[in-house]
């Protein structure tokens, strides 16, 4: 029961970082869009900048994807799926802290929590995995 509701858990935080692919690709694009105006760009460069930007949206979805695979397959007993979630929660993470650090801004919180999230949700699956194989072991049969 545990492990299926922080798998449920873990799903969500995935459902979330996929969610932020579109929040990021077409909301924050009109604050690209303003940036650059003023910019005197090439044109080879702006289409290079849109390339880039549209790019991490897609990773933004892959990682999702992944964390949302990992629950499901952790829920169903492969602890190794774990890792996956693991490494896009360790990597949220780490760019949640130092882009807050560097810009001061609140927004890049929101990749501290859902990388922390995605880190200690997995850990706390594989954990619970763990536990419920080893009471089996234990049992007598």
């Amino acid at each position: 029961m545990l492990r299926k509701f922080i798998s449920a858990l873990l799903a969500l935080t995935g459902l979330l970082i996929g969610l932020g692919a579109f929040g990021h690709s077409f909301m924050g694009r009109k604050s690209l869009d303003i940036g650059l105006a003023g910019l005197p760009i090439d044109g080879h460069t702006d289409k290079l900048i849109y390339l880039v930007w549209y790019f991490c949206g897609g990773c933004m979805l892959v990682f999702g994807v992944l964390v949302i695979w990992s629950a499901w397959q952790a829920m169903r007993g492969a602890r190794g799926a774990l890792c996956a979630s693991s490494l896009v929660g360790i990597f949220y993470l780490l760019a949640g802290v130092i882009s807050l650090a560097y810009m001061r801004e609140p927004f890049w919180g929101v990749f501290v929590v859902l990388g922390g999230l995605a880190l200690c949700l997995s850990a706390l699956l594989g954990f619970a995995s763990a536990g419920q194989r080893a009471m089996r072991i234990d049992q007598p049969a």
